[in-house]
């Protein structure tokens, strides 16, 4: 079986090597000049890679391990110490270990413990996410733990990831953090342990990359899909036309994508790294010879006999001619219009010395314009960046905000009063780089009674998978679940 997979995202990438496994030959089509998705990296210079968003894995993402060893890579994962802390009341509160928790100023000691206590019976006692699925995040933690906590920590956390949503947010979506992810054992409850690969997630990528290339497929980076339908004919099947090199900056609505011209009207093959370092686009780690595989296409249309599309919701619905949406049917549609996004706005910064002492900063100050501090030299060693320190300023925002429509140095100027907030001596001298990338799917936004309207794996037309962050429930969506759902879409495709 011929197959396109939609997107060299982690899920894509994991559902065409087990196809690939299985046989079939896999072409996977991706809009950015990289792989690996939300997880993409870029070189940051002197051969450095970072990815463009903050990532790393708890102890309890098991599959994404599963994945490692079974590629024959389990030594690049190390874990390292965390760190943690609240900004809120002028200052950074340490929030690592239970200690830190007793000593958390901005709660009354009454309210700690019966904070602590709450999410440790949670722990220990609600073993499933049914009960949490019929009412908010709010509600239950005003319940359980009062309206302090709410007010001081669990109310901010959330505004700032939701925006005006916050309050309608499931209890299922909390339920997931601190149960499934969050859940700390033995030695690991005094000091949290973080996953992270030695040599960038891009490794991780290459080795994906290279067993779908062995087994006769492609992997095309900078060449997205641009439209989809059914094949006509006897013989079935879906037709894939691809978007020319550089529609990325176009931003990710197929429709505005210009289409590859057909065989014999341009020539538009070649090395796709080619085609996205020219653009001024992040260029992929790795020698020529992985690069030349990784590029090229032949005509504007192919055939295939299954599309796994693991794009987000409005562009898979971007994609379908309306022969292929009405076969799909206004249900499956409706499940789709349905998925609500915030957007990542990421601002990663080069600095010249550390911004604090912790690795994680989560911000409760509703008067600071961002929601988190990722200083990832402060979980990695600066060593292994050849000295240099890294700091992602995070930000989750409703599609439309003005944030979005700046510039890294407008965000900065924007951002400046809030960096001041937690770290007064800071100055623009620190900075010697700054990077910021958007995200316009990073965070589906789960509200009560959003596993009704989760649309299925099978799209309900044969030979057709969709499999995208919304589909991940109850855990919230990162690069293990991605693995765990990649795999999931291979076996749906497989089934049927």
């Amino acid at each position: 079986m011929r197959v396109a997979v939609l997107g060299a995202g982690v899920a894509g990438l994991v559902c065409a090597y087990r196809l690939t496994q299985e046989g079939h030959v896999c072409d996977v089509y991706e809009r950015w000049p990289g792989l690996g998705g939300q997880a993409a990296t870029l070189d940051v210079g002197g051969g450095d890679l970072l990815e463009r968003y903050y990532h790393h894995l708890f102890t309890s993402d098991r599959h994404i391990v599963a994945l490692y060893d079974e590629l024959g890579m389990g030594g690049e994962l190390e874990w390292k110490p965390s760190s943690m802390a609240f900004f809120l009341e002028g200052r950074q509160w340490a929030f690592t270990t239970p200690l830190d928790l007793l000593r958390f100023g901005p709660l009354s000691p009454p309210a700690r413990l019966r904070m602590g206590l709450a999410v440790l019976l949670l722990q220990k006692r609600a073993k499933e996410v049914g009960p949490f699925e019929s009412i908010t995040a709010r509600e239950w933690i005003e319940r359980r733990m009062g309206r302090g906590p709410w007010r001081k920590v669990w109310g901010p956390l959330l505004r700032g990831k939701f925006g005006t949503r916050a309050d309608d947010i499931s209890m299922a979506w909390l339920w997931s953090k601190l149960t499934l992810r969050r859940q700390l054992e033995g030695d690991e409850a005094k000091q949290e342990l973080l996953g992270y690969p030695a040599h960038s997630w891009e490794l991780l990528f290459d080795a994906l990359r290279d067993a779908i290339c062995a087994g006769g497929g492609r992997v095309l980076i900078d060449r997205p899909a641009a439209a989809l339908r059914r094949a006509g004919g006897d013989g079935g099947g879906f037709v894939v036309a691809a978007g020319v090199p550089g529609s990325f900056r176009r931003g990710h609505d197929p429709r505005r994508f210009e289409r590859v011209a057909a065989v014999g009207e341009s020539s538009v093959g070649g090395d796709a790294t080619a085609h996205a370092s020219a653009a001024g686009a992040p260029a992929q780690a790795g020698g020529t010879e992985a690069r030349a595989r990784a590029g090229g296409g032949s005509g504007g249309e192919e055939r295939y006999d299954a599309v796994v599309a693991t794009v987000p919701s409005d562009v898979f619905e971007g994609l379908l001619d309306d022969d292929l949406a009405s076969a799909i049917g206004p249900a499956y549609l409706e499940r789709l219009r349905a998925t609500e996004y915030h957007t990542a706005l990421c601002l990663l910064l080069e600095l010249d010395r550390p911004f604090s002492p912790f690795y994680w900063t989560n911000i409760a100050d509703p008067e600071v314009p961002f929601v988190g501090l990722v200083e990832h030299t402060n979980l990695i060693s600066p060593e292994r960046y050849h000295g240099r320190r890294f700091l992602y300023v995070a930000n989750y925002l409703a599609p439309g905000d003005p944030l979005l429509a700046l510039s890294p140095e407008q965000l900065l100027d924007a951002y400046m009063p809030g960096l001041l907030k937690v770290q007064p001596a800071f100055s623009t001298d620190w900075i010697r780089a700054r990077w910021l990338h958007r995200e316009p799917a990073a965070q589906p936004i789960v509200t009560v009674g959003y596993h009704r309207r989760i649309p299925p794996l099978r799209t309900g037309v044969p030979g057709l998978v969709l499999a995208n962050t919304t589909q991940i429930y109850p855990e919230d969506r990162g690069t293990n679940y991605s693995v765990r759902l990649g795999t999931d879409a291979a076996r749906a495709l497989l089934d049927a």
